[in-house]
Formats: structure tokens, sequence, C-alpha cells
């Protein structure tokens, strides 16, 4: 330790002394005069036209992004921003996050981020403690409307090019706030940690030093913004040169998309709390033990305890990866600590919390602030540059936690008080023992316990509240909530009144109703007696046996996920300590064992087994229509009729359902029996005619808007051409990216083979054109079709087994073919509908007819085109398909 004051040190040995002088000799020269707009406009200089960010099939240099950033920048200080104001952020996690974190630094003020699924009284209660003087979206959200003296700025909303790109260059203070992001708070309300720019600085030019990050890393960015592990994962990899790919969130919300993801961009490094990384090497240990991905060379875990075997596990899968564990505290920027985990001992009880990182000092001490023996149980503080100036608007609680260091002056001089117990171990190596107080770690997030048992404490139908957390099955800790009712303990109106003030991880999983609380010799009452109690069986859930074949399977999935017994159909999700991972996990499992793909967000509708499946087969619908699925039924306009594509589901436009107005009602139409293969179903007539029938059935007078994807768009071709021959009208005939030319590529050789030598050449020169403007996407295309085609080809000659002829991929597959014999023998004519053609972007295959993709040549009232942003697939996912929803209204509207 250096500059040590005439604080008395007598537990120590001088050996231990030294030990301890040695393991805090970190200090390290950095730029500390430097912020992080400047590292990340030093960078752009030298790396202009590498990517930056990625979104899908969305790209942006590090120019662009640069660009952007100072053109927003100088609206916002047009705007009357001055330095050191703070700013609100809310947006999802897309480009506008990112342009706008840095616009914002760029202006001199400090963001404020707001995660826009966070209760609305949560929002209000940070923008207004924070006293933001100007709101960045990239939307309107319903605070807009609840704050409506706030100044909102919309980024859409901006005229780029009416401000020059260049660096503003304004002089900003490095001691100056970058941000200040809010936590859970023990009073009832979150407190804002406020963090300077040096210190952000320190801490991500010490992991891109520490561990060589540069141009070839590519981070996969799953985080909220409102999770201190954001600010590595923005401004670290983007001072690097690196790439942050950027998951949207319906992408966060699927397992297997994120192992996709690993693979299909060549993720090089990830970051997550333990929980997030455990389930996806859950996943793959029960779906698919042959996948390896040999690009991932780094594995940040932090924020919550390491499962002992998690590392190896990890190695397994990603043969390459480098386990490094971290800790530290929002209030001391992010990390402070770490240890590479190289080898899992035997011996350990575990992880180890390690060593100090640049720059920042550890100190294990009593509770005179005496440094404790090695070996002996101290709580934890953290010294250095990397502790916050302070809570917001809170000076009482900035004074209890933040103390003058006396064992450095220099560096900041000030120790933050962690809360947390911990001791050294032999080799001088910190271990994490748990928390002092009241605060837990639920699946990575900080909880206050007493914020949640402030509002249940505010509740008139609440005698007294207590909230704990304890540890269930699998090692993870839940939070229970114990309630002296005042009358009779209503659950379901307690969870509702709390979800309007907290986040759902927040919200305890079980809860206990007692006429009163056990107290302990000193009157106060005995939380560990609490602890102990054992809990009701019954007090959670109401057991009902499974019965059907398909709560059965159910049933033994959620079995295996909580690591429960004699789970019923009338047990609920969240009241088991179900979470969103779990949630994933189920659904993968679920799809898996039956064929039947759900969002993983319908169990937060329907969080019983019972209501789950019902949901998806309940019987009098399924009496009423074979094909017709209900995706979004409400609402007076004229309902769209969505045709399948060759997925054959028509799950995959539940998001266009969220951007169509509130009133567009929408369906989807698939073969009418999954499991099997109707046999008198053989030509396009016959598949258009049972949809026309299933539309009548539903809609007898019409007027008929139908659209069809891919596949779909010829079936909706012959549809609209069989309700004309009925009398019936067809005011909206929608394309979702079909090329028609595709009818003549169907055909046999001998019909198609003079015209397919001719496209050749032009179909070369696009290739070239296309590896030259996106050679990533180009050759990953290119050999995902290459490796599609062998494997075909293996599958023909028996070499390889094909997956699609198993199970219930076997039915899928043998109505696939059935209908592509029927498109074979189809002869499209001409018609007399006009066609609004909703047509992909990015297009990473080619086509005859970029322009119309051949529909000019059929559509005798001409073609209306729509351009979505994505390629063939991502534009009816996250962030492509809010535009399309946007735009498919505008034709219902119009048409």
């Amino acid at each position: 330790m250096s500059d040590k004051s005439s604080h008395a040190l007598p537990m120590l040995t001088d050996e231990e002394l030294q030990e301890l002088a040695v393991f805090n000799d970190t200090v390290t020269p950095y730029p500390r005069y430097k912020t992080l707009n400047i590292i990340f406009e030093e960078q752009a200089l030298k790396t202009p036209d590498h990517v930056a960010l990625q979104l899908g099939s969305k790209l942006l240099t590090y120019k662009e992004l640069n660009d952007k950033s100072n053109q927003l920048a100088r609206h916002i200080v047009e705007l009357g921003v001055k330095p050191g104001d703070n700013i609100g952020l809310l947006t999802a996690r897309n480009f506008e996050m990112i342009i706008g974190m840095y616009a914002i630094l760029k202006a001199g003020g400090a963001y404020v981020p707001v995660d826009p699924e966070y209760p609305i009284e949560r929002q209000q209660y940070i923008l207004s403690d924070a006293a933001v003087g100007l709101l960045v979206t990239d939307t309107t959200y319903p605070i807009n409307a609840l704050m409506p003296d706030l100044r909102s700025l919309a980024v859409s909303t901006v005229a780029f090019e009416k401000y020059s790109a260049s660096n503003l260059n304004l002089s900003i203070d490095s001691r100056q706030l970058a941000y200040t992001i809010y936590t859970s708070g023990s009073t009832g309300k979150p407190k804002g940690v406020m963090i300077e720019h040096h210190s952000a600085v320190n801490l991500v030019l010490w992991v891109n030093n520490r561990f060589n990050i540069g141009s070839d890393d590519r981070l996969l960015f799953i985080t909220s913004m409102c999770f201190d592990l954001s600010v590595y994962d923005v401004f670290g990899i983007l001072a690097a040169g690196g790439s942050l790919v950027i998951a949207a969130q319906a992408q966060v919300n699927d397992l297997n998309e994120l192992l996709h993801m690993l693979q299909h961009y060549q993720i090089t490094f990830w970051d997550s709390v333990p929980s997030t990384l455990d389930y996806l090497v859950r996943e793959l240990e029960s779906t698919n033990t042959e996948y390896r991905q040999h690009h991932l060379r780094l594995v940040f875990l932090s924020g919550d305890w390491i499962p002992l075997s998690l590392p190896d596990r990890i190695k397994q899968f990603f043969p390459s990866a480098n386990v490094i564990s971290l800790g530290g505290a929002t209030e001391a920027t992010v990390w402070s600590n770490y240890f590479p985990v190289e080898k899992v001992e035997a011996n350990w009880k575990s992880i180890p919390y390690g060593k100090p990182i640049a720059n920042n000092f550890f100190y294990i001490l009593n509770d005179q602030l005496q440094p404790v023996p090695s070996g002996e149980v101290g709580e934890l503080f953290i010294g250095g540059v990397g502790v916050a100036r302070g809570y917001a608007n809170n000076a009482e609680k900035t004074a209890a936690a933040f103390l003058a260091d006396p064992f450095n002056k220099n560096d900041g001089g000030r120790m933050y008080r962690t809360g947390d117990q911990g001791l050294m171990l032999p080799g001088m190596n910190m271990e994490f023992i748990g928390r002092k107080d009241d605060q837990v770690k639920i699946h990575g997030f900080r909880v206050e316990l007493g914020e949640i048992e402030y509002l249940l404490n505010q509740y008139a139908y609440v005698k007294s509240a207590v909230v704990l957390a304890k540890k269930n099955n699998n090692g993870q800790k839940d939070l229970i909530g114990f309630i002296v009712p005042i009358d009779k303990f209503d659950k379901e109106a307690v969870i509702a009144d709390l979800k309007l003030s907290l986040p759902d991880y927040m919200i305890p999983a079980i809860w206990i109703a007692v006429q009163k609380f056990p107290l302990n010799i000193n009157g106060k009452i005995d939380r560990k007696a609490l602890l102990d109690m054992e809990i009701p069986a019954d007090v959670s859930r109401l057991h009902t046996k499974a019965v059907t074949p398909l709560e059965k399977t159910m049933a033994c999935i959620w079995e295996e996920v909580f690591d429960i017994e004699n789970i019923g159909v009338e047990d609920n999700f969240f009241e088991l300590g179900g979470h969103s991972l779990m949630a994933l996990q189920i659904m993968s499992h679920f799809e898996r064992d039956t064929g039947l793909k759900l969002p993983a967000v319908r169990l937060f509708k329907y969080p019983t087994i019972l209501s789950l499946l019902a949901s998806i087969s309940d019987a009098d619908e399924v009496k009423k229509s074979e094909s017709l699925i209900p995706i979004k039924p409400t609402g007076s306009k004229m309902p769209l009729y969505i045709i399948h594509g060759d997925g054959l589901y028509v799950l995959s436009f539940k998001d266009l359902a969220k951007y169509v107005d509130d009133e567009q009602p929408l369906y989807g139409l698939q073969p009418a029996d999954l499991n099997g293969v109707n046999q008198n179903i053989k030509t396009m007539a016959d598949i258009a005619g049972h949809y026309v029938d299933e539309i009548i059935d539903h809609n007898p007078n019409g007027p008929y808007a139908i659209a069809g994807y891919s596949f779909g768009g010829y079936v909706a071709i012959e549809m609209a051409r069989q309700l004309a021959a009925l009398g019936k009208e067809v005011k909206m005939l929608g394309i979702f990216d079909t090329d028609a030319e595709n009818v003549f590529y169907n055909k046999s050789w001998r019909v198609k083979l003079a015209r397919k030598i001719k496209r050749q050449v032009p179909k070369l020169l696009w290739i070239l054109k296309s590896f030259i403007k996106e050679p990533f996407n180009t050759l990953s295309y290119q050999y995902n079709l290459f490796v599609k085609r062998m494997h075909e080809l293996f599958y023909k000659l028996g070499l390889e087994k094909d997956p699609k002829n198993e199970g219930v991929y076997s039915h899928i597959n043998a109505i696939n073919q059935k209908h592509q014999e029927a498109f074979k023998a189809y002869n499209m004519e001409s018609f007399n509908n006009k066609i609004y053609l909703f047509k992909a972007e990015k297009r990473v295959y080619f086509v005859d007819d970029f322009k119309y993709l051949g529909w000019n040549k059929y559509a005798k009232n001409g073609v209306k085109v729509f351009d979505v942003p994505g390629d063939h697939a991502t534009m009816l996912h996250q962030p492509n398909v809010r535009e399309f929803g946007e735009k498919l209204q505008e034709a219902l509207n119009n048409c």
C-alpha cells in the first residue's frame, strides 16, 4: 500500500504487511485526462472503415458511428444542453442506443440510462431524481405522455444532414460525470451511482491492454444499458477497434438464437452474469452435445456466484475460451478485481475473487477499519480511481458508503464499503464469502431487500412484511416474501401492485403468510428463523397431476428445469422461482420434444402448464378452425390473413403483430395437421382452396386482405383468384419477399436449362459485387449454401442420416415435399389485382428482377413496392419488423 497513514495495523505481521503492499501495488499510468468519447474518436481515426456495430444485416463503421454521434451531439447542444447536464437515454438495444451514448458524452453531458422494460413509476423516479434536462429516445414511449414537461428527442426525427460530422472538441474535464446508473436501494427507491469519465477510461483500457483486445475481436452485446456490464461492452470494445454485435431483445430471449449468433458472427468475447452462460451450456448439454465454437477466446463472468463446474463445462463447447472471474461494484466502476480460471482445484469452495485491477485497491477490514490477518473473514472495501463520486441527491448514503481511504491518500483518496465479506487465501488471492447486509444478487442483479419490504409495508392490506433470499436446488437464490396480512392474504393483488413499481427480478417467487413474525432475544424479527422455516409444499402450488400426453411432457420439462419433483399443471411458473432464462430453456425443450415452437414470453401471460397448453391447443378453437391461427384477433379493422412460408408455422409473424395498429386484427394460415399429411391436398388450387374455405368461414362477407410470405406468396395469388371467382372482393394482395421468377425455375430442367445458362453471367457478376461490398455476409451465405447442398447429396447417397426424416420433422418434410410438387405443376397466369410487394432491402441471393421480383409481368393493376430492412429471414425479426409493421399498416390503411 502506498502512502500509508498512521492508521494502526496491529493485527498483521511484518510479512503480512509486505504481502499486502505487493497485493495492492497496482498503480499504473493511464490517460487520466481523457474522456470516453476521446478514446473512441482516437480509434475512429485509426480504423474509420472497420465495422463498429452490427445488428442483423445492418452495419455501422467507426467513421459512420462517429459522424452520426457528432451530428446528434450538435443537435443536443443546439437544444441548450450544457456541460455537466444529465441527459436521459431511453432506447431499445439498437444503433440509436450507442449513437445516443456517444452523442450525450460529446455534448458534454452525462447519460442516465432508463430501460424501456422498467415499470413506468420506476422510469419516472429515475428521470426526476436525476433532474434530466432532456430525454433521448428511439421512439415514443408512455413516459413521454406522463412527463409532458420533460423535453424529449427521438433520434429518428433528427435531420442529421444539417449538422457537421466533425468532432466537437469541447473541453470536457475527465472528472466530469460520464453516467449515472440506478441500482436497487434500501429505502424503497433506487440509488443513482455517479461515475466520472476517468474512472471508466481506466477500466476499459486496463481490460483492453491486459487481454489484448483488438480489431479482430467481436463482442456479443446482450446486456441492458442499465446494468453496468454494458459500460465495458460499449466503450471498451469500441476503444480497441473491435466490433460490437448487438443482439436484439427477441434474440436475447431465445437461447438457440444466441447459440446461432455465437457461431454465425464468430464471436470472440462473451461478457455476462454466470447464470446466462450456465443456461446456454445446459441447453447444449441437453440438446446439442456436438456443438463447438472455436472462435470464442475470452469469457468474462461477474455479478454473481460462478458455479464451480461451469468453467470446465464452458470449455467443452468453446475449446478456445479463457474464463475470467471478475468482481467489484457499480460504485467502483464495474470491475475492481479479477481471477483467470485456468484450472478448478478440487479443494475450492468457490471460484477465487482474485486480485485488484490497475489503479484499484482492495482492503479486507474489521469493524474498526483495520486489516484482518490472512484467512480471517472481514468486510471488503475498494479504493482507487474507480471509486464513484457518490449517490445522486443522497448525501447521507454517500457519507455512509464512501469513506476516506486511510491506506492510500492518492488516486482518489476514498474507499467504498461494499457490504461484501471475504478473506485472503494463501497465494494472495481473495475469496468472496457473501453479503454482510440485506443486499443480495438475484440472477446477476443487485437487490436491496429493504426496497421490496418498504413497498410491501406501504400497502393497506399488509400489517408487516419481510423479504429474504434463499438458495434453491439449482444453487440460485430465490426471493421469499413473508407477509402478516391485516385480513386475508391476496397474493395476486400483492404481486400486481409490486409490478407497478419493481422490475420482474425483484418480485418474490415464493410467498408465505404468517400470523406473526418470530422475534429474537432483542425483540427484533428473527430473520434466520424465517429462513430456517420449512416451506409448506402447498404454499406456492396447488398440485394437480398432468393427465394428457402433452401435459405430461411439459410437466417433465418443468421438473427437469426447476429440479423439483411432482410439478402439477396448476403450478405457477413464477411462484416456483421461474425467470426469463428458465422460460427460454422450457420452450427450447418443449420444441425439442414436440416440434412445437412457442415464444418464451407466452409463459409470462400463461404461467401454468394448464393455461399455457390451453393457449395453443384449446379444443373449441380447434373445432372452429383447422388452419386459421389467431395471432392478434382483436380490432375493428379489416382482418389481414397471412399464409405461411416453407417453415409451415405462422408464429414467425408474432412480432409483426406488435407493430400494426391496435385495431388491426391479424391471422395466420398454416397446414391443418402439422403432425400428419393431408393426402387430399395435391395441387396449389387444393392448398389455396382449403385456406379460402377457412377465411370465408371466419369472415363470410369480406372484404379481404391476404398476404403470403415466401412460398405463401404463390398460395396467396391462387387464393385471390379463387376469391374473385366466388365474387368476393380482395382489397389487398400482399407479397412478403416472394420471387415470381421461381415459378419458372421450379419447372423441369428441360424447360429451364437455357434460361438458367443465360443468367449465370449476371449472377456471377452480382456475387462478385456483393463480395466486394459485404465480403463476410456473402462468403457466409455461399458457404452455408454449399454445405447445405453437400448434406442433401450425402442424405441422398445414404452417407448421412437426414434429421428431417425423424419424428415431427418427417411430417413437416413430407408436407413441404407435397407443396413443392404442387408448386412445380402450377402455372401462374396474369391477374387483375394490384400487388403490394414488401421486399427485403438486403438480398443475399441473386434474383432476375431486383426491383419488382418479377411481379410486374403478372399484376395487371401494377406493383407497389415497400422496401423493408433486413434480408428474407430477418425482415420478420427485431429490429427490422418494426418498420415492416408500420409499412404494412400504411398499405392496409390505403388499399
